[in-house]
């Protein structure tokens, strides 16, 4: 290329690891602020409201409504702007809203709604942030992308996990003191994912601008032109309304009343969990680049069926424990080797916008399986919630087997 040819952008700068240590903390504080939103909706509903099943499940479905929307266009403001600048300014928005929590249950108290509306507020805030967060991800890596996913799934669980220890702490601390530490959470993300270079994360400019709608059905037709990213999309959705559902709900209620769990015992089983998972993940890492990766995603689905049937019998607690930690590991192997899959197969032009359908079908099932879970438990019992996910998991193996190619098909690592 001539000096001063304007006509031709210059080589994007490499990633330094200053650049992925940034966006690996910013990415783990941020989700340590996530779990701790989670872990503080589901308690304030289940431990200090009592509310029923059916009341718990449509919480968590008006509470991911306005994410789900706003991570499609997350997706699509992703590819055409500069993701560093883009987390920064969701970091500092996330700062705000716990601090006004706290300032509304000391004033009026704690109610059905303020929880929906504060739940609303995150995911709004994490919905949006999610497609950008996930596609910078290759402008920070040195290219290996399978181990470099893994890697950053496994530290952000784990630092995480802090976020949900804290919620395990409420009883101790107390609710305001908990919700000013979610607040510290997010606002030093968004130093850590300052330290990411600038001119890394500078998007040329489009040929077009954002054009949000038609940009959002240029996504879904290079999705369904990809049959892969397409089958595991698909499926992952299918396996994550009763997976990711059976979790925000069935377990909550299966730990306080079948076991007469606290808040304290919920935060450990939710840490046995997240540390299956992380495990897992480490585990994974051993056998990186993998060729059969849809595979492995199917047969999660059988040991799923297996780890479903333990839970419904409500075992001992000790069995219950191994269970639970089983599960956290079969999530982990699922979920990552699903993200593996969609992010090394989507085009590079589209990979903001397909990373936020994939994301939103992860994000939006749970609150759709914790609403017809929730009200499988009101009419059934806490263990019937456990049963669709067990049948659905069977399903899932057989279609995946018979109807895609993802037992045969082989990885190529990029």
């Amino acid at each position: 290329m001539k000096p001063g040819n304007l006509d031709h952008p210059s080589d994007p700068p490499q990633p330094r690891r200053q650049d992925f240590a940034g966006y690996l903390t910013g990415s783990a504080l941020w989700m340590a602020g996530i779990n701790l939103q989670q872990f503080l909706v589901t308690w304030m509903l289940v431990g200090m409201l009592a509310e029923p099943g059916t009341r718990v499940g449509v919480a968590q479905l008006l509470i991911a409504l306005p994410g789900f929307a706003l991570m499609l266009f997350g997706g699509s403001i992703g590819d055409r702007r500069d993701g560093r600048r883009l987390l920064i300014q969701m970091h500092l928005l996330a700062f705000l809203p716990p601090l006004a929590m706290v300032l509304f249950v000391s004033s009026v108290g704690l109610s059905y709604g303020l929880v929906i509306v504060f739940g609303i507020v995150i995911g709004a805030l994490a919905g949006f942030s999610e497609p950008p967060r996930a596609a910078l991800l290759n402008r920070v890596t040195y290219g290996h992308i399978q181990r470099t996913v893994v890697l950053t799934t496994a530290v952000s669980a784990t630092i995480g996990l802090g976020g949900t220890w804290l919620g395990g702490r409420i009883d101790a601390f107390g609710l305001s003191w908990v919700l000013v530490c979610q607040a510290m959470l997010f606002s030093t993300g968004a130093l850590a994912v300052a330290a990411i270079a600038p001119g890394l994360t500078r998007m040329q400019p489009a040929a077009h601008p954002v054009r949000n709608l038609a940009d959002l059905r240029d996504g879904f037709r290079v999705l369904m032109q990809t049959p892969r990213v397409r089958d595991v999309i698909g499926l992952n959705f299918l396996s994550s309304i009763f997976n990711a559902g059976a979790w925000f709900v069935v377990y909550p209620f299966l730990v306080t009343r079948s076991y007469d769990g606290d808040a304290a015992l919920l935060a450990v089983l939710t840490i046995v969990f997240f540390s299956g998972s992380i495990a897992s993940n480490v585990g994974l890492l051993r056998f990186l680049p993998m060729a059969r990766l849809g595979r492995l995603f199917l047969l999660m689905q059988i040991t799923r069926v297996a780890l479903f049937a333990i839970l419904w019998a409500e075992p001992p607690l000790w069995l219950m424990v191994i269970a639970t930690i089983g599960w956290g590991m079969n999530m982990g192997i699922t979920s990552t080797t699903a993200r593996i899959m969609v992010q090394s197969g989507a085009p590079e032009a589209h990979r903001a916008r397909i990373l936020s359908i994939f994301i939103l079908g992860t994000v939006s099932a749970a609150p759709l399986g914790a609403l017809i879970l929730g009200a499988v438990i009101d009419l059934a019992g806490v263990r019937a919630g456990f049963l669709p996910g067990l049948l659905v998991s069977i399903v899932i193996f057989i279609v995946g087997l018979m109807a895609t190619r993802l037992w045969t098909d082989r990885e190529l690592d990029s």
